[in-house]
């Protein structure tokens, strides 16, 4: 027997409101989610992403299960969240490589900006510009009036070429207008032993790898390249502290979604990450790496995005530096 015409539009309504991007976020998770991290296992992303996973499978009652997807300097992982579904069940953690690439790589098959949904920045730590302990100038005043006496007589090396790393050294040349002569290496754990060794002069580095060195009196910090001094190592002074405002250069991790994906869910994900922050377990273990938590809204996180982008783009523009 036909239902009545108010049976069926009461079936309809209950329909639509079980397919609502509210009833969505009220049932989200479901099912295991897929979280990419667009580059190789064991480094500080990494670490970090399988932290906030685990963590996530406790604040929201389902496995998050972290794809390790390396390769073109994160673009082949960003490429596969840009396409996949917009509905929460594919995420990525990511470095913030990605603001670099879009002025250093134009011809990408995803946009930045438009092919992704921020969800929430996880952790920050900044750049620093070090030295092997003897070098002469004793600081960064020091150091900058040594420069500009001796152009092109120093170098830095910056870890990969076309990272957040090499882009702070031609960000300091460029703001303390000084002619430093650029080594390019392919990752750090080349590059630190050559500072030591007296290869080459200074390094645009983070904490992380540098610690030790710094500890036992091999390698010094002239400058921090943020505005305020970092709690771990709160005795090292900042480029802005001397004379060097807008020196800022950090390395951060970040959450994105695919573009599209329903509000809802996303500020569900937002709200689950920003407790998971406030834990000591969590903020001790990102301290491990030299991270600072971060968290806050979804705007900020696209905020953080465009600015970097702007100022990352200047500086490679001004540079000329190029990725073949």
């Amino acid at each position: 027997m036909p239902l009545p015409a108010r049976a069926l539009f009461a079936a309809f309504s209950l329909a639509v409101a079980a397919a609502s991007p509210a009833a969505m976020a009220d049932n989200y998770p479901a099912k295991p989610v897929r979280v990419i991290v667009p580059v190789t296992a064991g480094g500080g992303v990494d670490t970090a992403a399988r932290l906030i996973a685990t963590h996530l499978r406790s604040e929201l009652g389902q496995t998050f299960v972290v794809e390790n997807k390396p390769g073109a300097g994160g673009n082949i992982g960003l490429d596969q969240l840009a396409k996949a579904p917009a509905d929460g069940y594919t995420l990525a953690i990511i470095p913030n490589t990605m603001t670099i690439n879009h002025t250093l790589m134009p011809k990408l098959p995803f946009d930045a900006i438009k092919s992704f949904a921020p969800v929430v920045q996880i952790g920050t730590t900044p750049a620093v510009l070090g030295a092997r302990a003897d070098l002469g100038p004793a600081s960064l005043k020091d150091l900058v009036e040594y420069a500009k006496r001796n152009p092109g007589k120093l170098s830095y090396a910056g870890c990969d070429t076309g990272s957040a790393l090499h882009l702070a050294g031609e960000m300091f040349k460029q703001q303390a207008s000084v002619d430093i002569t650029h080594v390019p290496y392919k990752g750090c754990s080349d590059s630190v032993p050559n500072v030591l060794g007296g290869q080459v002069d200074l390094i645009f580095i983070t904490l992380t790898n540098i610690a030790g060195y710094v500890k036992d009196g091999r390698m010094r910090v002239y400058a921090v390249a943020a505005d305020q001094r970092t709690p771990f190592a709160p005795d090292l002074p900042t480029g802005a502290e001397q004379g060097f405002p807008g020196f800022n250069i950090d390395i951060w991790y970040g959450m994105l979604a695919p573009a599209g994906t329903p509000r809802e869910i996303v500020d569900k994900l937002n709200a689950a990450v920003n407790a998971i922050l406030k834990k000591p377990e969590v903020q001790t273990s990102l301290g491990t790496s030299f991270l600072t938590p971060v968290g806050g809204t979804p705007g900020q996180f696209a905020e953080k995005i465009r600015t970097d982008i702007e100022r990352y783009g200047a500086v490679i523009k001004k540079a000329g530096i190029r990725i073949e």
